[in-house]
């Protein structure tokens, strides 16, 4: 053996040594890619169970506003029935008194003011 075996088998070492050092960079770099890739999958699934609370509470709160616009519509048809099974009779006969009323008030002016003059 001599020093050109000696330095190129010295070589040939260094770059085995080198292919294990890079193989074992890769191995930590697709270990950490792997370890984001859980994380993110982990946040799409903590995003996914916000997004389908948000659905929830949205579909309370839209049952919420259906039932008030139907209290609301109930409300309506029992005012529009008061007004008139009540209030439109009570306004025919406060009609009535009151042209019974101006026509006393003709009767006063036609009979009672000749008489005073």
């Amino acid at each position: 053996m001599n020093l050109s075996d000696l330095s190129k088998l010295i070589l040939a070492v260094g770059i085995c040594i080198s292919c294990v050092g890079i193989s074992i960079q890769i191995m930590r770099l697709l270990s950490a890619f792997t370890e984001n890739v859980k994380d993110f999958k982990n946040i799409i699934k903590n995003l996914n169970l916000l997004i389908e609370g948000f659905v929830e509470d949205q579909e309370i709160i839209s049952r919420g506003m259906r039932s008030v616009v139907d209290m609301i519509d109930r409300i309506r048809g029992i005012v529009l029935a008061v007004s008139q099974k009540i209030i439109q009779p009570i306004t025919a006969i406060f009609g009535f008194l009151t042209s019974i009323n101006a026509a006393i008030e003709m009767i006063k002016k036609k009979y009672f003011t000749k008489r005073n003059k």
